[in-house]
């Protein structure tokens, strides 16, 4: 007797508890606030334009691309609910760090990295060639979403957004002609700072009490802050050729689609998510050495892609 008293107790005690917190048979809909925190695994497409380097045996370049491994970084998300029809929510993305380096030899010594309009003796006609490439992404959302039919109701809800993004890109390569002790070192830093605006719908489907899924679109449009910097050493590292640092404000944009399931166990919700985000004239680091370009200048790449799978826990209340 004594022992269900004390259950009883508990049972009651918890539910109180779950009372006074909000987490008992709440619907969904009705929640004010969420947080969600997951883990993000990327992938880059690889950088194909390798004329920071040219010669080579054969006249063939030594290196065609430059490949991206997965990596893996955090997804967390705060969520704010103005009733069924509103809410404010805010996302940061980030941590990647990407990593990728490579060595060629040359018997011809017909290697050749560009610096014009400077000259220069070793980075001309040299047989050994490092490299170590490196980047880094970072992102941040605040918007508002107007929820046209509100979510977690009907069978179908249909929801738009507005808001703001920023995205913090970086990119370095650092490059040597000789080895050990021997040679000279250079090296190319860009950092894209983006800020601006983006808008978006999302398309969801209820079905069933529990499970959810829904189907996003997001375009934006961003002036990125460039700031590029330049360094080669020459005559065994004894000589600073060049030392060029330069900025400037340029257009980007992103495409984006994120197709994502989502499973409610009130007061907890998992979500499993797609991310596809296209990001159109970034600069990045090699990108800026070639023969028939300047290296005091700023040159744009055309996009690059990104793939993300994402799984994360949330909690509603």
């Amino acid at each position: 007797m004594l022992q269900k008293i004390v259950l009883s107790t508990i049972f009651f005690s918890f539910i109180g508890w779950g009372s006074l917190l909000g987490f008992h048979v709440t619907a969904e809909s009705e929640k004010v606030f969420a947080f969600e925190v997951g883990y993000c695994g990327l992938w880059r497409s690889p950088l194909k334009d390798m004329s920071f380097i040219t010669g080579g045996e054969n006249g063939e370049a030594p290196f065609e691309k430059v490949k991206f491994n997965y990596v893996s970084g955090v997804r967390a998300l705060v969520e704010m609910n103005l009733g069924q029809k509103n809410s404010i929510e805010a996302v940061y993305t980030g941590l990647f760090n990407w990593n990728n380096h490579g060595s060629a030899t040359d018997s011809t010594y017909t290697f050749s990295v560009p610096t014009s309009p400077y000259l220069n003796e070793d980075w001309t006609d040299f047989y050994y060639f490092h490299y170590h490439y490196r980047s880094q992404l970072n992102s941040g959302e605040l918007s508002y979403w107007r929820h046209v039919t509100p979510r977690y109701v009907n069978y179908f809800s249909f929801s738009w957004m507005i808001g703001l993004r920023y995205i913090d890109f970086r990119d370095s390569i650092h490059m040597n002609n000789g080895t050990g002790q021997v040679g000279d070192t250079a090296s190319v830093k860009a950092i894209n700072r983006m800020g601006g605006a983006q808008v978006g719908l999302e398309l969801q489907c209820n079905s069933s009490k529990r499970f959810t899924w829904a189907i996003q679109v997001k375009g934006g449009g961003y002036a990125d802050f460039v700031s590029r910097k330049t360094i080669f050493n020459d005559l065994g590292n004894t000589e600073l050729i060049v030392n060029s640092e330069q900025s400037r404000v340029k257009k980007d944009f992103t495409l984006e689609l994120i197709p994502y399931i989502m499973y409610r166990i009130n007061p907890i919700y998992l979500r499993l998510a797609y991310d596809r985000v296209i990001l159109f004239n970034p600069v990045f680091a090699p990108r800026q050495l070639s023969a028939a370009k300047f290296v005091d200048e700023v040159y744009t790449h055309n996009y690059v892609n990104f793939q993300a799978v994402y799984a994360s826990i949330g909690f509603y209340w």
